[in-house]
């Protein structure tokens, strides 16, 4: 990083910082590397605070560090074309050549295939194909979907029933019975009422998110917190994420609910206590 021209770039996600960082630094998006600015997130005490946008610096990496990744990207991207299938195709750079790429797609379950074999299938290929080019690189492929019927539903729903912080985008989530039926525990749906819950409810929510996002920051390891949560309880989690410094959360399609995907936004806060 020393030897690379730096730039800064503040966004109210780090998706949209990283875009902006990209434009000032003339080079894709997957070619950015960053370092989240922690004073961004503390008071004039220095004790952390939420804040409503993600700040970073940022700066380019050699184009050779990124090759297997986009290979693997155009290999995706030019599959999902030839089978027909409507989406686009996103990619991440991680430590040690590794390549998280993501399938967004309507059509998601034909991806995925009975028991998950056809994802599968794409996996092997991918690593037999990409890999035999780049064979130092790993590839993860995943597939999420339904973004766009979720992302209709936002004009129907209170401000106060969002997801809360998220690092990409997403849209909201429609429940089964339309948002009017009943959850478990016998308490009421999504509406309003819906998002009436004791205090001692909030902390447990909130306890569970600083719990995952202590073990993500000691481990560097991303985890899924698969509780089955409403768009209010998805919110209160992103929001306690939000509060832990170089961590991030993501609410993303499993199947036909939602988890909430939390991860390292900044390596250097690995290990922190």
């Amino acid at each position: 990083m020393s030897d690379q021209p730096t730039v800064t770039a503040e966004g109210r996600t780090l998706k949209e910082a990283l875009d902006l960082a990209a434009g000032q630094l003339g080079v894709a998006v997957a070619q950015v590397q960053h370092k989240l600015d922690l004073s961004h997130f503390r008071n004039q005490f220095g004790m952390t605070t939420g804040v409503d946008t993600v700040k970073i610096i940022a700066w380019a990496r050699d184009a050779q560090e990124v090759a297997g990744a986009e290979a693997a990207h155009a290999w995706v991207t030019e599959l999902v074309s030839k089978m027909g299938i409507e989406g686009s195709v996103r990619f991440r750079v991680r430590e040690n050549q590794q390549a998280d790429v993501r399938i967004d797609s309507e059509s998601a379950r034909f991806l995925v295939g009975k028991q998950g074999r056809t994802i599968k299938a794409i996996r092997h290929l991918l690593a037999e194909s990409v890999g035999r080019q780049f064979p130092t690189w790993t590839f993860h492929l995943d597939v999420v979907g339904g973004e766009r019927e979720d992302a209709r539903e936002e004009g129907r729903r209170e401000e106060g029933a969002d997801d809360g912080p998220r690092h990409e985008g997403g849209g909201r989530e429609r429940g089964r019975d339309g948002g009017r039926g009943r959850d478990r525990g016998g308490r009421g749906g999504r509406g309003e009422r819906g998002n009436e819950r004791s205090e001692a409810d909030v902390e447990e929510l909130k306890r569970l998110a600083r719990k995952v996002a202590e073990r993500v920051r000691s481990t560097g390891e991303t985890e899924i917190i698969r509780k089955r949560l409403n768009s209010f309880e998805r919110r209160i989690v992103h929001l306690a994420v939000k509060e832990m410094a170089g961590i991030g959360s993501e609410s993303i399609k499993q199947g036909e609910d939602k988890v909430i995907e939390v991860y390292v936004l900044d390596k250097d806060v690995i290990g922190e206590e």
